[in-house]
C-alpha cells in the first residue's frame, strides 16, 4: 500500500479519531502514535495530585483544629470550599475548553492548584485556608472533565476502554492514598506539608503541559458565551444555603442572619432556575430534569456523593478523635476500601449494560446502609481491622451504586442533551458530598453538645456512681505523690475529660445512624423508580 507523498512513513499508521481537531492531528504528526498514551499520563498526573489534596486534609483536620482552635462547624469549610468550588468550576468547564483550548485550561488549573497549595502552607487564619482549598478546587473542577473529552478525542474507539479504565484506576486509588499520604506529612512535620506533598506531581504535570497539551482550535469557531449570570445565581445559592446550615449553630436556627441566608439562597436558586431556562448556553441546562429516568437516578447519584465524602470527612476524624489512632494509622485504614473501589467499579460497570440496573442500585444502597448501621455502633474499643472491613463494605455499596446510577442516568437524556447530562451528573455527585459534609458536621458540633450537656446534668452529689468514681481517681492521683487538694480538683478535670469523650464518642454514632436512615430511604425508593430504558 503506497503512502500519500510527503507523509512521514512513521506517522501514516496513527490511527486518529474523525472528530480530533488540527491541534490534535498536530501533536501526532509531532510525537506519533505514542502521543495518546503520553497525553494521557498527562492527564492522570494532573488529576491525581488534584485528588489527592481533595482527600489529604481529612486526616490533617485534628492538627487544624487544635492549632486554630476550631469547632467542627467551622473546620469543616475546608472541605466543603473544596467541593463547592470544584462544583462550580465544572459547569464552566465546558465554556474555557472553547475559548480557550485544552494547553490554557489545563495550565491555568493546574498553576491555581500550585499557588493554592502554596497559600494553604503559609496560611495563619482561617479564612485563608478556606480560599486555598477553594483555588484547589477550581483546578479539581476545570480538569476532571477535561480528561475524559481529552480521552474521546485522541484514541479510536476500540481503544477508549482501556483508557477510560486506566484513568479510573488512578482517579479512584488517588482518593484511597489521599488519606495515608496526608497521615504520613503529619506525623512527620506538621499540617502544613499536607497542602505541599502533592506539588511535585502538580509541579511535574504543569511543566510538560504546555508541549503535549493540543491549543485550541479556534478557527472558523463560534466564541461560546460564559453563562456568568447562572454561575453568580448558583454560587450564591449554593454558598450561601451552606453557610446558613454552618453558621446556624452559634447564630441560632432561627436568627435574623440564618433566615436572611436561607431565604435569599432559595430565591437565587429559583431565579437561577429561570434564567437557564432561557439562556441559549445555560451553565447547567434544567431541560435534562424533563426525563423521569434521569431525575430518579439522581436521587443515588446525590446520595452517592454524600456517602463518599461524609464518610470520608467522618471516619479519619473519629479514629484520631476517639480512638487515639495516629493520622498515619488513619489514613491507612481508608486504603483497602479504595482498593475494594478498584475492583467492584469494573464489575459494576460491566453489570450495568447486562441485567436491570435498579438491582445493582438495590444492592449498592443496602451494602452502605448496612456499613452505616454497623458503624452507629462503633465504640473506641472497636479493633482497628473490624472498623477496616465496614469501611470496605461501604464501598462496594458505593462502587455498585456510583456508575450504574451515572450510566443510567445519562442514558435517558437524547443525545443533543448528552454533554449537559453528564455535566450535571458530575454537579450533582460534588454538590451532594458538599451538602453531606457540611450537615453532617453540622450534626457533630451539635450532638457532641446535647451529649456533652446531657451527661454533664447526670454528674452531681445525688449520683452514686459519679461520687465513687471522683474518690477513686482521687486515690490514684494521690498514691502519684500529688498534694490531697489538687488530686481532688484534678479528678474532676479527668472526668471531665472522660465525659467528653463519651460525648464525642455517641455524636459520631448518631452521625453515622443518621447516614443509615438516609441509605434506608434511597433503598426503598430504588424500586419505585421507573425501568431504565437504554439509548
Amino acid at each position: 500500500m503506497s503512502l500519500p507523498a510527503g507523509s512521514p512513513p512513521a506517522r501514516a499508521s496513527v490511527e486518529i479519531p474523525e472528530d480530533a481537531g488540527a491541534a490534535i492531528r498536530e501533536r501526532f504528526a509531532q510525537f506519533g502514535a505514542n502521543y495518546r498514551w503520553f497525553l494521557l499520563l498527562t492527564m492522570l498526573m494532573g488529576s491525581m495530585s488534584t485528588l489527592l489534596a481533595a482527600t489529604t486534609v481529612n486526616v490533617a483536620l485534628p492538627a487544624i483544629i487544635g492549632a486554630f482552635g476550631l469547632g467542627q462547624d467551622q473546620a469543616q469549610w475546608m472541605s466543603t470550599a473544596f467541593l463547592a468550588s470544584s462544583t462550580l468550576a465544572m459547569l464552566a468547564n465546558a465554556w474555557a475548553m472553547t475559548n480557550f483550548g485544552p494547553r490554557a485550561t489545563y495550565v491555568f488549573g493546574m498553576a491555581s492548584f500550585i499557588l493554592g497549595s502554596l497559600l494553604g502552607a503559609v496560611s495563619n487564619t482561617l479564612e485563608l485556608l478556606i480560599l486555598s482549598r477553594a483555588m484547589q478546587g477550581v483546578s479539581a473542577g476545570l480538569l476532571q472533565p477535561m480528561s475524559m473529552f481529552l480521552i474521546f478525542k485522541t484514541f479510536p474507539d476500540r481503544q477508549r476502554g482501556t483508557a477510560m479504565g486506566l484513568f479510573s484506576i488512578g482517579v479512584v486509588l488517588a482518593p484511597a492514598f489521599g488519606p495515608a499520604l496526608g497521615g504520613i506529612a503529619v506525623d512527620v512535620a506538621s499540617w502544613r506539608l499536607v497542602f505541599v506533598a502533592t506539588l511535585p506531581l502538580a509541579i511535574l504535570a504543569l511543566m510538560v503541559s504546555p508541549f503535549l497539551m493540543p491549543s485550541g482550535d479556534r478557527a472558523g469557531a463560534r466564541k461560546q458565551p460564559l453563562d456568568w449570570q447562572g454561575l453568580i445565581l448558583l454560587a450564591v445559592a449554593l454558598v450561601g444555603l451552606l453557610s446558613a446550615f454552618a453558621n446556624a449553630n452559634r447564630d441560632g436556627w432561627d436568627s435574623d442572619k440564618t433566615l436572611i441566608r436561607i431565604a435569599v439562597s432559595t430565591l437565587a436558586g429559583i431565579v437561577f432556575f429561570f434564567w437557564e431556562r432561557r439562556h441559549p448556553f445555560p451553565a447547567l441546562n434544567p431541560a435534562i430534569f424533563k426525563y423521569r429516568q434521569f431525575w430518579a437516578f439522581s436521587i443515588v447519584i446525590v446520595a452517592t456523593g454524600t456517602a463518599i465524602y461524609g464518610s470520608t470527612y467522618l471516619i479519619p476524624l473519629f479514629v484520631q478523635l476517639v480512638q487515639g489512632y495516629s493520622p498515619t494509622a488513619a489514613g491507612v485504614m481508608m486504603i483497602p476500601a479504595g482498593l475494594a473501589m478498584v475492583v467492584g467499579f469494573p464489575i459494576a460497570g460491566r453489570l450495568t449494560d447486562q441485567i436491570d440496573p435498579r438491582w445493582l442500585l438495590g444492592f449498592g444502597t443496602f451494602s452502605f446502609a448496612a456499613s452505616a448501621f454497623l458503624l452507629s455502633g462503633v465504640t473506641a474499643l472497636t479493633p482497628y481491622w473490624v472498623l477496616v472491613s465496614w469501611i470496605v463494605l461501604s464501598r462496594v455499596g458505593i462502587s455498585f451504586s456510583m456508575s450504574p446510577a451515572n450510566t443510567t442516568a445519562v442514558r435517558a437524556v437524547p443525545q443533543h442533551l448528552l454533554a449537559s447530562a453528564t455535566g450535571g451528573v458530575s454537579f450533582l455527585m460534588q454538590a451532594g458530598g458538599a451538602f453531606g459534609v457540611n450537615l453532617l458536621a453540622v450534626l457533630l458540633q451539635r450532638r457532641m453538645l446535647f451529649h456533652g450537656e446531657h451527661l454533664v446534668s447526670e454528674m452531681n452529689e445525688a449520683n452514686s456512681e459519679f461520687l465513687y468514681q471522683h474518690a477513686l481517681q482521687a486515690q490514684a492521683l494521690e498514691t502519684t505523690g500529688m498534694p490531697q487538694l489538687t488530686a481532688f480538683t484534678s479528678a474532676f478535670q479527668n472526668i471531665s475529660q472522660q465525659i467528653a469523650s463519651e460525648a464525642t464518642e455517641l455524636a459520631f454514632r448518631d452521625c453515622f445512624y443518621v447516614i443509615m436512615l438516609w441509605f434506608v430511604l434511597v433503598f426503598s425508593a430504588v424500586f419505585l423508580m421507573p425501568r431504565p430504558k437504554l439509548r
